[in-house]
């Protein structure tokens, strides 16, 4: 009998070993973001970006499963939509579908204007879209399941450029959009040399439907509403007013001030009380200033986080490359105040940030390492190491939703 027992004993313990020691694949864990990791040259002006769906809960991500796309590609995403703009390097805007696997796949593509310069592109519905072209002074519409082009807003039309070295230029340079109550709000860069804007800023307002012009809202407060490429450098807050973060020529222009414009709900003009100068408030880095928040900005909760430029650790001229002085901070857009977050700062293609399940996500290269690397509101918190490693830097961190 007692033979017996062991015997079953034994059978059961191996039965339930191979169960345990399966060949069996860990699942893979669903992709929830979208990044575009910059691979610069030496020189840090050329390369490539690569483009892929990851999961935060993926220590670390090659470029091998990524798109491959021009340097400094500018990344769009509405729900498993991917929808890719060359910058300057190229005229064909690409959409991509997030696949089961958290592949990119190809979809079709619209051809622009030669020369055009697509930047920022948004959607107004399954079957709407906007492009804006910066150098065509145009905004195409088109149907994103398509790729096919329906309609054109020429602003050249409009007569309101600011450039000061040539009064005939009437193409404001269009870059990032936002859509709200029925109006789309158009960002106008107003350049007037590459990185450099005219004095003031300019949002021009259309009706979304119709694309009728209404109105141009102005202020002479800063300059270049919104960074190009980036559209949550203009967004809404829970009381439905607007915020627009103002480059202000990235600091190549003495005298402009960089930081946040507010258009109240409802409003037609900016708050003309409001104007959070970033350039002007006392910071605890080297230097004690920051200059300009370098890419993307994401609101939450009452602050916008973005990695800011530390301007005394600047070479001459900049190395983006090399010079590892923007870093992570936090705006309270009510007190106008900023906060050093605690994270080292990373080099110049550190501005990548992202909100996910309440933490906010910085793309980094740090010299020790690049990668996503974590902020908790909630406990103010900060990893000490990325939570993702990545082969490039994150240039864009963007949610997907599933």
């Amino acid at each position: 009998m007692l033979r017996l027992i062991l015997l079953v004993f034994v059978a059961s313990t191996l039965l339930f070993g191979c169960d345990s020691d399966s060949n069996e694949p860990e699942p893979v864990p669903t992709p929830n973001l979208i990044i575009a990791n910059g691979v610069p040259d030496q020189s840090g002006q050329d390369g490539s970006t690569f483009i892929q769906a990851i999961s935060s809960q993926t220590p670390s991500v090659t470029n091998a499963n990524a798109v491959e796309q021009t340097f400094f590609a500018y990344t769009h995403v509405r729900g498993r939509e991917v929808i890719v703009t060359p910058n300057t390097q190229s005229d064909v805007a690409t959409r991509y579908i997030v696949d089961e696997d958290g592949l990119l796949n190809e979809t079709g593509q619209l051809t622009l204007p030669a020369g055009g310069f697509s930047a920022n592109v948004i959607w107004a519905s399954d079957t709407r879209a906007f492009v804006s072209l910066i150098f065509a002074g145009q905004i195409i519409e088109f149907n994103p399941q398509t790729m096919a082009q329906t309609n054109v807003i020429d602003l050249t039309t409009l007569g309101i450029a600011r450039n000061p070295a040539n009064p005939d230029d009437t193409n404001p340079e269009p870059g990032v959009m936002l859509l709200r109550d029925g109006k789309l709000y158009v960002g106008l860069q107003q350049f007037f040399a590459p990185f450099a804007n005219a004095d003031g800023v300019d949002i021009a307002v259309f009706d979304a439907n119709t694309l009728a012009f209404e109105r141009v809202i102005s202020t002479e407060h800063s300059g270049g509403p919104g960074r190009y490429g980036y559209n949550q450098t203009m967004f809404v807050d829970e009381a439905g007013d607007i915020y627009v973060y103002c480059t202000a020529s990235f600091g190549f222009v003495p005298g402009q001030k960089s930081g946040f414009l507010r258009i109240r709900n409802g409003a037609t003009e900016f708050d003309s009380t409001y104007f959070l100068d970033v350039s002007a408030l006392d910071a605890p880095v080297d230097g004690g200033k920051i200059e300009t928040v370098g890419g993307n900005v994401v609101y939450h909760d009452g602050f916008a986080y973005g990695a800011a430029e530390i301007p005394a650790g600047r070479s001459n001229p900049p190395d983006y490359v090399r010079d590892f002085n923007w870093q992570p901070v936090r705006f309270n857009l009510s007190a106008g105040t900023v906060e050093v977050l605690p994270l080292s700062p990373g080099n110049g293609f550190s501005i990548g940030v992202a909100l996910l399940d309440g933490k906010i996500l910085f793309g980094m290269g740090t010299p020790t390492a690049s990668g996503l690397f974590s902020y908790d509101p909630a406990t103010q918190q900060a990893s000490s190491e990325p939570i993702v490693t990545t082969s490039g830097v994150p240039q864009a961190v963007l949610r997907l939703d599933n």
